[in-house]
């Protein structure tokens, strides 16, 4: 009796328990939902448009020089359509210690809701940004060596270039204190500003007023264009107007650190015709955390050459071993933030001026530098903090922060793609003009006649030799590697394709039903070394399974990286791809069902020369049909 008696009081204890937890979890999700609710609200609210045609355009000279790269007004798209007023407000008010050193800014359950009203109008967190000082701190971000470098007394001095359109007062002002807080003042000649035709008023005396005070220590100038531009013309107008020895350019949502300038001038002065840029650290666009960024990276470009970070190259990691401060050669530039002879700028060609607004002008200047015999380096011990919004999500970006006034950003980046393509690319532009078709119909009607004598007047070298000698580890098909699809005998295509995973840069290795035309994730290179190699710098990679000791490997796409784990031998013959680390052969899986993704990914399997291990290569034509027939895979090994 006595046993029964407390075996239902402890059952009455759990069913409370379990009553008690219940109980929470509804008042979690009901919550949750209230949360939800308002916060869709708040951000779905429309009120009228309304225009303001009271600006004058004209030109306001204070004495600072910077150019911007980048530019922040609201996206053509946004949700919330902001009134003028709302537009014109400046809500600058900063609170004591908020992202001091740098830290993470967190708010309360009213401060997270009253920041949805105003995050759409600069795509960042503006009341967070707006209560952050302009002078805060930040930790000093360079390595231990970079930090006990002593630089030469007869560095060249620079013009900072900063260009904007509609950015928040606060980031603006927080770029520019940075500058001149962090930088030696014999070293900054001006900071020269560029207002691309903003329509804030906050932007006009207020910002004139702050800019003044500043002007005491270092001289700044403010120009305004008296119609929208764009940021290459932007640009290309503050260069006119400086007068340092080397242009910075820089972007109005930045924060420089300490020691970031001299080690960029130490490389021009080192040679005039290097062009350096800082590691591009994070800002967080919501809390504004600064977050030191990684320089195991550096620049690069996909088949529809769109800028894109890739990892350095195992051998490039391992020279770098002994002394982490040496630049590190970049085949791109992010275009944002650079450094550059000012003479050299201009001999060079600065800007090509028939580009329009913004779009691959990093890319056509990167392959110039590097062609006609300059180079482009990231340098570990400059660090420089840029705001990246949501829009500039990498490395596949949903839309561009930028408006692109009066046409459609389309047009305006396939026509200036198509100029990088047609002047600096040779026979590889016609693999660009696979992935973008939109590009190829404007041949006809865009001339580039003049950049073209520029090139043939600086003497440039090819594009092969760019290939050959700067992106080495490059993806591009070549006239020594096989280009096509790569397929089973039941016609299933092997497939890379990007991850669904928001903000997930892995791509899923699957099989699919092979499709016609130019399907950019079942295209393969075959290289002459034995890899196998996709867009967006993927190998088809094979690596054991955990610590499994029954000898599994898994079978995926990863960043390329030149390890043994990506190396293959591909026999005609057979239609057999046997890896060389495992021994092993690439099998079908026996299940090819569909899944959500597509069908099962293929496998490493005992070598048997089956139908199961039968893959075919389809080559596919990349260059133009006037200059090479198409690719024949003979019977022999591929390694």
């Amino acid at each position: 009796m006595l046993s029964g008696a407390r075996a239902k009081k402890r059952l009455k204890k759990r069913i409370l328990l379990l009553l008690i937890l219940l109980g929470f979890l509804l008042a979690w999700s009901v919550l949750t939902f209230l949360i939800l609710y308002i916060q869709d609200t708040l951000l779905s609210s429309e009120a009228p448009k309304t225009t303001d045609d009271t600006f004058d355009n004209s030109y306001i000279n204070k004495g600072v020089q910077v150019v911007i790269g980048h530019y922040n007004g609201n996206l053509p798209k946004d949700k919330h359509n902001f009134t003028q007023e709302e537009l014109d407000t400046n809500n600058y008010s900063p609170i004591d210690g908020w992202g001091e050193k740098g830290r993470s800014v967190t708010m309360n359950m009213t401060e997270e809701i009253e920041s949805l009203k105003t995050f759409g109008i600069n795509q960042f967190n503006l009341f967070v940004s707006d209560r952050v000082f302009v002078r805060r701190s930040l930790p000093d971000m360079r390595r231990r060596e970079c930090r006990s470098i002593q630089y030469r007394v007869d560095l060249p001095s620079t013009s900072i270039i900063i260009v904007f359109h509609n950015e928040a007062f606060s980031t603006l002002l927080r770029s520019v204190n940075s500058i001149i807080s962090r930088s030696p003042s014999h070293l900054l000649k001006e900071i020269i500003i560029v207002d691309d035709f903003s329509k804030r008023a906050f932007l006009r005396s207020p910002l004139e007023d702050e800019l003044a005070v500043l002007s005491t220590r270092v001289p700044i100038k403010v120009i305004r264009s008296k119609e929208r531009i764009g940021l290459i013309r932007a640009r290309m107008i503050g260069a006119n107007h400086a007068s340092g020895d080397v242009l910075t350019f820089l972007d109005s949502h930045i924060e420089c650190t300490e020691g970031w300038l001299e080690p960029m001038l130490a490389r021009i002065k080192e040679d005039r015709k290097n062009v350096p840029c800082p590691i591009i650290d994070v800002i967080n666009d919501n809390t504004f955390a600064y977050q030191k960024g990684i320089e195991q990276f550096r620049g690069g470009f996909n088949w529809n050459l769109q800028f894109r970070w890739y990892s350095m190259p195992s051998d490039m990691i391992h020279a770098r071993v002994g002394d982490h401060t040496q630049p590190i050669q970049s085949p791109t530039m992010a275009g944002g933030l650079f450094s550059m002879d000012r003479r050299y700028f201009e001999e060079l060609g600065a800007y090509d001026p028939g580009m329009d607004i913004w779009g691959g002008e990093n890319l056509e200047m990167s392959f110039r530098i590097w062609q006609c015999g300059g180079r482009v380096e990231i340098v570990p011990c400059s660090h420089v903090g840029h705001i990246f919004r949501p829009a500039h999500s990498l490395p596949f970006s949903k839309s561009s922060p930028h408006d692109f006034p009066g046409r459609t950003s389309g047009s305006i980046l396939n026509a200036n793609l198509m100029r990088v393509a047609e002047v600096w690319m040779d026979e590889w532009k016609w693999l660009f003009y696979k992935t973008a078709p939109q590009a190829l119909k404007m041949r006809d009607s865009i001339d580039v006649s003049e950049r073209i004598e520029l090139r043939k007047k600086l003497r440039c070298k090819s594009f092969k030799w760019y290939l050959d000698n700067v992106f080495t580890d490059h993806f591009l098909p070549t006239n020594s590697s096989v280009f096509g699809r790569i397929s089973s005998p039941s016609s299933l295509c092997l497939l890379s394709r990007p991850s669904s995973e928001s903000g997930v840069k892995r791509h899923r290795l699957t099989l699919s039903k092979c499709t016609l035309g130019f399907d950019l994730w079942q295209l393969w290179v075959l290289t002459p070394d034995g890899r196998i190699r996709s867009d967006e710098h993927q190998c088809l990679s094979a690596t054991p399974e955990g610590f499994s000791k029954n000898g599994a490997y898994t079978v995926q796409v990863r960043e390329c990286g030149e390890y043994s784990h990506e190396r293959w031998t591909y026999s005609a013959r057979s239609g057999s791809f046997y890896h060389l680390d495992s021994g092993l052969c690439l099998g079908i899986p026996p299940d090819t069902g569909d899944t959500r993704e597509g069908h099962s990914p293929p496998l490493l399997q005992r070598c048997n020369s089956g139908v199961m291990q039968e893959w075919h290569v389809s080559p596919v034509r990349w260059e133009h049909p006037s200059i090479v027939e198409d690719t024949v895979l003979h019977n022999t090994t591929v390694t």
